[in-house]
């Protein structure tokens, strides 16, 4: 059994309440136990074990990964959208162009010359205007359910995507890994949560890139590719030419 003299404990409280005093004039501790534990646990603290930092590292290194993905899945979907809205774009201004010629061609508003120079075409022109219509709707129908496709099915799986990032930086207090800076944990239980949640939010990353990948290819293909818009453009060149024939020959 250990004695301590008045002296010593006397002397012992005076150091403590010292060190109590020079602790909360630095704003580290509210109380002589919190001073004493940030105290020690500081010197604890600072070095974490190559267990938690390379399990730290592993996450940020995933995380980062699943950010750079997004960034460039983000782009091409950016890309391919802006493309599939100048084809739709550029397909409505040709029949619109057309519908004008058209309305002009059957209007009352032309000259005798227009009238003589046009009439050999008139069969020719209602034929026109009956196949620009119909293959205008088919290529329009085309492209919309090529958008809706996108919107359905690509909106939704590029949202995960560009959360996959955040979504495996949350694996940092989900499974606890601060556990893994002292022993007494289950290190084995904060691992396992680690690694099969990074799995998981990776193998979701993959289906979805797969999914936007085969619908963007579809956008690439078949925008401007469809057997219907080629027909509608190559129908919509042979009315041009016949309608710069009737202008032609009226101005003559």
């Amino acid at each position: 059994m250990y004695l301590i003299d008045r002296h010593t404990l006397q002397n012992s409280v005076y150091k403590f309440n010292q060190f109590h005093d020079e602790m909360r004039s630095d704003d580290v501790a509210s109380s002589p136990a919190d001073a004493l534990f940030q105290a020690h646990g500081q010197r604890i603290w600072r070095n974490y074990g190559p267990l938690y930092e390379s399990t730290k590292l592993l996450i940020e290194a995933e995380s980062l990964k699943a950010s750079e993905t997004w960034n460039r899945t983000q782009e091409s979907i950016h890309k391919h959208t802006h493309r599939l809205i100048l084809a739709k774009d550029a397909l409505d201004n040709k029949q619109l162009q057309a519908s004008a010629r058209i309305s002009k061609f059957f209007g009352n508003d032309y000259t005798e010359e227009w009238r003589i120079c046009s009439k050999k075409y008139e069969l020719q022109v209602a034929h026109f205007n009956r196949e620009l219509l119909d293959k205008y709707s088919i290529c329009r129908n085309s492209l919309d359910s090529i958008m809706d496709h996108f919107e359905q099915d690509v909106v939704v799986e590029g949202s995960f995507l560009n959360t996959a990032s955040q979504e495996i930086e949350k694996l940092s207090k989900t499974c606890q890994i601060w556990q893994l800076k002292q022993a007494g944990f289950n290190h084995a239980g904060v691992l396992l949560c680690t690694v099969s949640g990074i799995g998981r939010i990776n193998q979701r990353i993959t289906t979805s890139l797969d999914l936007c990948d085969a619908i963007l290819l579809e956008m690439s293909m078949e925008d401007l590719d469809t057997p219907s818009c080629l027909f509608y453009y190559d129908i919509k060149m042979q009315f041009d030419e016949v309608f710069f024939q009737i202008e032609s020959c009226a101005l003559a």
